[in-house]
């Protein structure tokens, strides 16, 4: 697993959010996480890339046309760390936040953290 292998599995996954196709965003989800993904942050917390789905759908809902920007990214023997910013449709900064992720031996994400100060999140 080089850098970049482990950087391209985490920007698929940030990505993600920001594809509006349902068929595409599946598609970069299933190139880069497990099918048993465990993923939490603020709020959320579950398991499997179906519910990934469904979270990624709600986060849309909350925050149309936002996306994530990588601030920077540091990867050693499968783990990852980062830091990245939620970007407004306007391109204006609404947070910035850190992640840890794990990768499986497929070098797909099997885990995946996001931490950010506690603002008025919509899922609690």
């Amino acid at each position: 697993m080089t850098d970049q292998d482990a950087q391209s599995a985490f920007e698929s996954y940030l990505g993600a959010f920001a594809e509006r196709s349902a068929g595409k965003r599946e598609e970069m989800l299933r190139s880069s996480v497990a099918e048993d993904i465990a993923f939490s942050n603020p709020g959320v917390d579950g398991r499997g890339l179906d519910d990934l789905l469904i979270h990624i759908v709600r986060f849309q809902t909350h925050y149309p046309d936002s996306y994530f920007r990588i601030n920077w990214f540091l990867q050693q023997h499968g783990q990852m760390l980062a830091e990245w910013s939620q970007i407004n449709p306007d391109r204006s900064e609404f947070t910035t936040a850190h992640s840890y992720a794990r990768l499986n031996d497929e070098g797909r994400i099997s885990h995946f953290a996001g931490f950010w100060k506690p603002f008025n999140n919509p899922w609690t």
